[in-house]
């Protein structure tokens, strides 16, 4: 039984990747975040395995050596889009998180595990290897850090779709209140199990997410959703902390420690 088990998580890990959305670039040295990025993932992780995890990114440009996919696709405004953005969020982030809220899970369901890392962090170490960690334990989830979300007009809104689209897909389910529970993960770095989010229900939790005209209106990002969905369809022992890993958030100059 337990050769059977650890042949399952063999096989299931040769099936994972680490992923992240990246912006494109015509000068090369624009690049230079990204490449430290992924040397970062070499240093504390694929150095030592015998087979390394892809690097996929999505993006439009192409790379001999990391694997990039286009996902224009899904980048255009939807056509009932047409003004009324609250506050000064740029179009391409509003975008970037409804990516990162629903269509992800397109992309990366040819995997049984993916880690995101976003292009502007960088890996200083971990105490084992997050995909490694996260199979074994048979969780869902695991992030590096659990936070509130800060965003006030996200805060005034979120909670009252959450509230109504329970009513409908999982009224067992605590009140949106407990689901909005302040304690989402840190989105910029997580391994999961895409099996997950793939499931019926969770699939329509958050396409009605994105398909709310308030969802680019108003901002609303992928930390929140994401831990709401977690908070609704997983338990609590299957969402957890990825134990002594370290990394710095570049763009916002912070050194996430876990626990």
């Amino acid at each position: 039984m337990k050769a059977r088990k650890s042949a399952k998580h063999n096989a299931a890990r040769a099936k994972a990747a680490i992923v992240c959305l990246a912006r494109g670039h015509h000068n090369f040295s624009d690049y230079d975040q990204l490449i430290a990025r992924n040397r970062s993932i070499f240093e504390t992780i694929n150095r030592y395995r015998s087979r390394h995890y892809p690097l996929v990114i999505w993006a439009r440009e192409a790379n001999r050596d990391v694997r990039f996919v286009d996902v224009s696709l899904v980048f255009q405004a939807p056509d009932w889009v047409a003004g009324g953005l609250q506050e000064d969020w740029l179009l391409g982030y509003r975008l970037m998180c409804r990516f990162h809220i629903y269509y992800v899970w397109q992309y990366a369901n040819e995997f049984v595990y993916v880690m995101r890392l976003d292009d502007d962090c960088i890996l200083r170490s971990v105490a084992a290897d997050p995909i490694e960690w996260l199979a074994a334990t048979g969780r869902d989830f695991g992030a590096a850090a659990f936070v509130a979300e800060t965003h006030a007009l996200t805060n005034r809104t979120l909670p009252h779709f959450v509230a109504d689209c329970m009513k409908v897909i999982h009224p067992s389910a605590a009140q949106a209140l407990d689901l909005y529970n302040q304690g989402f993960p840190y989105t910029n770095l997580y391994v999961t199990r895409t099996a997950f989010w793939l499931q019926p229900h969770v699939q329509w939790f958050l396409y009605a997410a994105i398909s709310q005209p308030e969802s680019i209106r108003f901002r609303w990002g992928d930390l929140p959703v994401l831990g709401v969905a977690l908070n609704a369809f997983s338990v609590v022992d299957r969402v957890g902390l990825i134990p002594g890993l370290v990394y710095q958030h570049e763009s916002h100059h912070a050194t996430i420690v876990s626990g």
